[in-house]
């Protein structure tokens, strides 16, 4: 039967702790760090890629990322992204591939026992959490796209700006309660069920969790007009932030995740058609961008007549990200900061070509995978400048804005699968990667410089850059000679990435729990040890029984062990941004996501929740078999009435079987 609860009762006066650790200060000034992933959006529709080919009819004029890529920044001629937005997040998030966070797909995201297994739950050292832990003041605005509720804060972010906002409150490691209606109009479709219900283009939704503007509402629904454009107040509240930020004397980190480049409904046109909907007017003038003021006006059938607003294309999108950058730069020199920041451009996977025809989800040849990858830094002077010959891909990320900020990964910490930048952009290294790799479920594909295996098995000649950056010759279509065979050789190499990484059919889920034969939740190889024994008796009589005895690490024929402090306790912890109240334990690192920890408070005694409780928590090994929970409590200042709290650990039930998608047992 399922366990019953531990109870862990903590009296509410230690919400007002006094103990609380001072965030520690930096002797040097660490740069700040501005990461920007747009939508949906092929390198190719960037004028300094220099493609042959883009989408639509009209090219993107982009002279703002233009100027960055040859002055001050450069650009990665082959940059890889997962064909499809959540794996690509993912694997930014956590600089793991699918292979160890198991998000194979949209379609496939890797499951425990109850639910989806959490990104942060196979990579704990996230780019939010290492960007805390580095000293660094941090916010994730717009879009997310991974899970919802405590999946967002649990990545390590303290502030969001959400656009539409994310309500879900029944993923990852502890449910916890957020508003899940928004009181005010906006735009929207006509059928709860599209997945762009509520706009995030025009009158967008916006939700702001953990403001400072709104202390007393951690998750703050913003009222937004017609004329509301989202990408402008996001990038206000951006600014909002680092001039906070600097003023508290902190590093800053954003993570702007713009829908700019994704196709949606465009809510103001008769029959809402999905397109690129059209983005306010802008105009390049003296070095500098003059936006105009949008206008919807309603007419009889309920669709808008627009002023200053231009026609629906990707192009236009691609220039309102022109834009932006812009408007950041602009604002740094203001700040004095432009010299002290790193700005990184790229995007989520490859446009979506509205007829299917090419990019998004598409495994053929590099159509899903190349993005745009920019780095701007004129404070780094000896970055490298212009075109940069190298293969990157996603998971190169976290390691590098991790060099960046200062934070080196604790010395038994194994989980990125991918290599800092900062070496070879500097001059330090000639070479960065022998290999990127992409995926999407049974798909593989993998690059080096010379080689590349598509999603379907087949390999190209890349030696040499295609002016498409699509139209490379298979290697089978070469004729035999000396450099087919050098071309043949580097595909040996690369053979076994490919069967390495091949394990969406054998190993797609989450890790499974340690063996336990009689399902009493306490793993067999403990009972070898220590002799069977029921979960609910306490051998060694010092008040915890042998379950958990076995789930926080101890010795259940040692009375003094587990010790107080590896059993549920309040501590305080602090950041760059804030001092709370935090639950501490330690719990065994095999027990993985089927070990359910619920975290629930109660004002009287017998009414118990977890609304409100948990907002986010982390973990880190102690290189002993054990991990160190610490899970931040009161989120909701409404409930820190709380009287008590309690900890429920719920064991493993039976795994629901898979269905998989077999994207190789059919044609386009």
């Amino acid at each position: 039967m399922t366990m019953n609860v531990w109870k862990d009762k903590l009296r509410a006066s230690v919400f007002v702790c006094a103990a609380l650790i001072c965030a520690g200060s930096f002797a040097a000034k660490k740069p700040n760090v501005i990461f920007v992933m747009a939508d949906d959006i092929s390198a190719r529709e960037f004028p300094f890629y220099e493609s042959t080919t883009w989408t639509g009819a009209r090219r993107a004029k982009t002279p703002v990322m233009d100027t960055m890529a040859e002055k001050g920044g450069c650009f990665i001629e082959t940059a890889w992204a997962c064909t499809i937005c959540k794996p690509s997040r993912v694997q930014l998030l956590t600089g793991t591939y699918a292979t160890k966070n198991k998000y194979w797909d949209n379609s496939h995201i890797g499951a425990d026992c109850r639910t989806v297994y959490a990104a942060y739950e196979s990579a704990p050292i996230t780019l939010g959490n290492m960007s805390r832990d580095a000293g660094y003041a941090n916010i994730w605005v717009s879009k997310t796209h991974i899970g919802g509720g405590a999946d967002i804060l649990s990545m390590g972010f303290n502030e969001c700006m959400l656009d539409p906002a994310e309500p879900v409150r029944n993923m990852g490691w502890n449910p916890f309660g957020t508003p899940n209606k928004n009181p005010y109009p906006i735009f929207r479709s006509d059928n709860p069920e599209d997945w762009d219900h509520d706009s995030f283009f025009w009158w967008p939704e916006i939700q702001l969790i953990n403001s400072p503007e709104f202390p007393n509402e951690p998750y703050k629904f913003v009222q937004t007009e017609i004329n509301d454009y989202a990408p402008d107040l996001e990038m206000d509240y951006i600014f909002k932030f680092m001039e906070r930020t600097k003023e508290q004397g902190n590093p800053f980190f954003v993570l702007y995740t713009p829908h700019l480049g994704h196709l949606a409904k465009d809510y103001a046109q008769k029959g809402k058609p999905t397109v690129w909907p059209g983005t306010p007017v802008l105009e390049w003038k003296n070095g500098k961008y003059v936006r105009k003021d949008p206008k919807h006006i309603k007419k009889a059938d309920g669709s808008y007549e627009r002023e200053n607003i231009t026609p629906e294309g990707i192009s236009y999108h691609v220039e309102y990200l022109d834009y932006q950058l812009w408007r950041l730069t602009e604002k740094l020199k203001a700040m004095g900061e432009l010299e002290n920041t790193i700005i990184f451009f790229t995007a989520d996977n490859a446009t979506q070509d509205n007829a299917g025809h090419f990019g998004k989800a598409h495994i053929e040849q590099q159509q899903g995978l190349h993005v745009p990858m920019l780095i701007y830094a004129p404070g780094i002077k000896s970055l490298k400048n212009g075109r940069q010959n190298i293969c990157t891909d996603t998971t190169d990320m976290l390691p590098t804005l991790a060099e960046l900020m200062g934070f080196e990964f604790p010395e038994n910490y194994d989980r990125p699968d991918g290599k800092s930048l900062l070496p070879y952009l500097t001059g330090k290294s000639n070479k960065h990667r022998d290999w990127i790799y992409g995926m999407r479920l049974d798909a593989q594909m993998v690059r080096s410089d010379k080689v590349l295996r598509d999603g379907r098995g087949v390999w190209y000649d890349v030696n040499k850059r295609a002016g498409d950056y699509q139209s490379f010759t298979k290697l089978d279509d070469l004729p035999n000679g000396e450099y087919k065979n050098m071309l043949l050789s580097e595909k040996a190499k690369l053979e076994p990435v490919v069967e390495q990484h091949n394990l969406y059919m054998v190993d797609s889920e989450a890790p499974l729990p340690p063996p336990d034969a009689d399902g009493d939740g306490i793993a067999d190889w403990f009972e070898e040890k220590y002799g069977a024994m029921e979960p609910a008796a306490d051998l060694d009589g010092d008040g915890v029984d042998n379950y958990h005895e076995y789930v926080y690490g101890g010795d259940p024929s040692d009375a003094k062990s587990p010790t107080k402090e590896q059993l549920p306790h309040l501590t305080g912890i602090s950041d760059a941004q804030g001092e709370y109240v935090a639950l501490q334990f330690q719990r065994r690192e095999e027990l993985g996501p089927d070990y359910w920890f619920l975290v629930e408070g109660t004002t009287d005694g017998k009414n118990w929740t977890t609304d409100g409780v948990i907002q986010q928590h982390t973990v880190r090994s102690n290189g002993d078999g054990t991990e160190k929970v610490i899970a931040r409590i009161a989120a909701d200042k409404n409930k820190t009435a709380l009287n008590d709290l309690r900890v429920t650990v719920e064991k493993p039930k039976k795994r629901a079987p898979r269905k998989f998608k077999n994207l190789l047992s059919k044609k386009d």
